[in-house]
């Protein structure tokens, strides 16, 4: 059930479709992180010559940490506040 956009929503963004947007450092972003706590990033690839693979060189939207106090507007318990 979680992949179900998987293949159309995670398609490498190339330099060459996304003319006119920074690019940042891929230190940017730290390698250790906790898994749920961060949102997933756009890289930013360079198509690679001849027959070579691509390159990825950096990040158009880094991942970040996720809002801490995020709540819907329901609440914490959206079945508490129904009844």
């Amino acid at each position: 059930m979680g992949k179900f956009n998987y293949s159309n929503r995670y398609q490498k963004v190339y330099l060459h479709d996304m003319k006119g947007h920074e690019v940042h450092d891929k230190d940017c972003v730290p390698e250790e992180r906790p898994r749920g706590s961060w949102t997933n990033g756009v890289k930013a690839w360079q198509k690679g010559e001849q027959g070579a693979p691509d390159i990825w060189v950096g990040w158009f939207s880094p991942p970040r940490l996720r809002n801490r106090n995020h709540h819907n507007r329901l609440g914490p318990n959206p079945r508490r506040n129904n009844q």
